[in-house]
């Protein structure tokens, strides 16, 4: 939030997010003039595509790739998706804004 200029520190907003991202939750902060006004947590019924799985097998054990994931989402949600898929969690990145994902693969 403090890339956006939003001041969590006068309220229990910080609290609510750490406490529902570190469920797995993806957060969502509304705020007016840099104060939160609003929070909104989002979570998927299903962690990934029903192919997600096979098609990262495959990727792995017959094409010999090593597999990364890179995603907007907190690092809980990201880590527990990444668990679910056996993707080591030195092979994620998370929090990672449009330009941020094109750095990191720019780098790989």
């Amino acid at each position: 939030m403090e890339r956006f200029n939003v001041n969590l520190d006068n309220n229990n907003f910080r609290a609510n997010i750490q406490a529902l991202e570190s469920s797995g939750k993806t957060v969502i902060c509304l705020a007016v003039n840099g104060i939160p006004r609003l929070l909104i947590s989002l979570e998927e019924k299903h962690l990934t595509k029903d192919e997600a799985k096979p098609v990262l097998n495959y990727m792995r054990n017959v094409m010999k790739l090593k597999v990364m994931m890179i995603t907007g989402d907190n690092k809980h949600t990201a880590l527990r998706v990444a668990k679910y898929l056996e993707i080591p969690e030195a092979n994620v990145t998370y929090r990672a804004y449009p330009n941020d994902k094109k750095k990191v693969v720019m780098k790989l």
